[in-house]
């Protein structure tokens, strides 16, 4: 008996290989940037909080699928190993900065000054997502 396979992929991964993988890796940035930007202004809604942790979920899924397709699908054969080995070195320098920064922030100012942080890191991301999407010569 044959099985479906599209049922067992998750719905960024679906997405990912019908619109591109640098949409879908925009839209889970964007998703970052309003769970961020909602939990610096959440007070006690629940609501709110709920809605916030939905975003980060979505943007969790699409992120993590979207990522090494775009490297897989941007860098050039003979550049691809290199290039996720780039990726990698990039997420742990920019985990650590980031966790630096945002907990110092936290830390000394306040919750909310952590997650602003994080959203400005998030504003910057989907400025860079828009402009590789609309320069590079072959979709990703």
């Amino acid at each position: 008996m044959r099985r479906d396979r599209r049922r067992d992929r998750p719905a960024a991964d679906c997405r990912r290989d019908r619109t591109g993988a640098i949409r879908v890796l925009t839209v889970g940035v964007l998703c970052f940037l309003i769970a961020y930007v909602g939990f610096a202004v959440a007070s006690a809604s629940i609501v709110l909080l709920a809605a916030c942790f939905v975003a980060a979920g979505v943007a969790i899924g699409c992120v993590e699928t979207a990522e090494h397709t775009a490297v897989a699908r941007l860098a050039p054969d003979e550049l691809r190993g290199s290039a996720f080995g780039l990726l990698a070195a990039v997420q742990s320098f920019g985990n650590l900065a980031a966790s630096t920064i945002a907990g110092a922030l936290w830390t000394l100012w306040s919750p909310a000054a952590g997650l602003l942080f994080a959203a400005t890191a998030m504003t910057i991301s989907v400025a860079c997502l828009i402009w590789t999407h609309l320069t590079t010569s072959h979709p990703a």
